[in-house]
């Protein structure tokens, strides 16, 4: 037996996400999980900093006609450059990772924004409900 397990919550097929709103909500597990993202309790093994910027610009690309190509463009720079100062400061202790989070709030406030006009301009969504998403 070679010692090495893996958790019955692998998958294959990661998790993107598909709205405003869940991108939202993954900036906030991110900025908890930074600068390595590395989940300690070992439940989801493959979570890296790898795995959530993955998530963060594909999800970004699922919703860039809601972001406008301005809010795209900004957010895939911003992620980058957010991934590049947590790379460096893997421990935490040179400012960088402050740095990183203070680019994940200027995400934030791009989603944000981009809810906000939804909201005003009203579109309606597959179920005809108006929201930001």
């Amino acid at each position: 037996m070679s010692g090495h397990s893996t958790s019955s919550y692998h998958n294959p097929d990661p998790y993107i996400p598909a709205s405003l709103g869940e991108i939202y909500d993954l900036l906030g597990s991110m900025f908890l999980g930074a600068p390595t993202f590395i989940d300690k309790s070992g439940v989801f093994p493959d979570r890296d900093i790898e795995s959530e910027f993955h998530a963060l610009t594909e999800g970004a690309q699922k919703v860039r006609k809601k972001l406008g190509e301005e809010g795209y463009a900004q957010m895939i720079d911003l992620a980058g450059q957010a991934k590049a100062l947590f790379a460096d400061d893997p421990n935490d202790d040179n400012g960088k990772t402050d740095q990183g989070r203070s680019l994940l709030y200027e995400i934030e406030k791009l989603i944000q924004a981009a809810r906000l006009r939804r909201v005003v301009a009203k579109p309606r969504d597959d179920e005809g409900e108006v929201t930001g998403d």
